[in-house]
């Protein structure tokens, strides 16, 4: 029996966006990946990424979520930088 991938569609704002030079895209993963292990992907194929990578915010469907949050083919994970102000 062989399994399917997922595809979820990856959106990237602020700063993240400015590293990666994109601001969305459509990207398969392994089934019962999480959010964390997209990261992993993205940071691989965008090393600029990793200087992010403890201060990320994201989100899947428009909720914030934890990092160990699996997704499922059709999600959408937004992936936010820090955010200060004043």
């Amino acid at each position: 029996m062989s399994v399917e991938a997922i595809w979820i569609k990856i959106l990237l704002f602020g700063a993240c966006r400015e590293a990666a030079g994109i601001e969305e895209l459509d990207y398969q993963l392994a089934p019962s990946s999480t959010a964390e292990s997209a990261w992993t992907e993205l940071k691989n194929r965008f090393p600029d990424l990793a200087r992010f990578d403890r201060s990320i915010l994201m989100a899947v469907n428009e909720e914030h979520t934890g990092r160990d949050t699996i997704l499922s083919s059709g999600d959408t994970l937004a992936i936010f930088p820090p955010v200060s102000g004043g």
